[in-house]
């Protein structure tokens, strides 16, 4: 019975069919709880390495707003929580077992670390097909199943 599962979520047709497969899963369980992540690979507006290109182009002088620059990222996580919140509307209906997530990095990275630090029972994922380049790197999907230690559903 998994009571905590993750769905990573790319808006898909696989992603939309995993969490209807979670949905299922945790039909009837008790305190169940969903949670949607979605993965964003945004700038980090505090990197030292910004800051300096920043100066750099004149784009910012030497006193960089540090609040300002949070703000960009917390619209940033507003935006993509709006955009997939009105994405699985029709799946999840008025669920109150479904929350969303919003992180930053390498998908597949931050999919393990999300499960690791959230102590999820399962990640049930989308399959995707995979173009000539992507195949050469594998799948989102082939990296998580071997770099996590939670049991993994991938749905077609």
């Amino acid at each position: 019975m998994y009571k905590k599962v993750l769905v990573p979520f790319d808006q898909s047709e696989p992603a939309c069919h995993a969490l209807q497969q979670a949905l299922e899963l945790t039909a009837g369980v008790p305190d169940a709880e969903i949670i949607v992540l979605n993965v964003m690979d945004w700038h980090e507006y505090n990197a030292e390495t910004f800051k300096i290109a920043a100066r750099m182009s004149y784009v910012m002088d030497e006193s960089i707003d540090m609040v300002e620059l949070s703000d960009v990222d917390d619209e940033t996580v507003k935006e993509v929580t709006d955009r997939v919140s009105a994405a699985i509307a029709d799946i999840v209906g008025d669920a109150e077992r479904v929350s969303i997530a919003i992180v930053n990095g390498s998908p597949h990275e931050a999919i393990t670390l999300f499960a690791d630090a959230h102590d999820v029972d399962c990640i049930v994922m989308g399959h995707r097909g995979l173009g000539a380049v992507r195949g050469m790197l594998g799948s989102v999907c082939y990296s998580v199943l071997h770099k996590t230690n939670e049991p993994v559903l991938i749905v077609k």
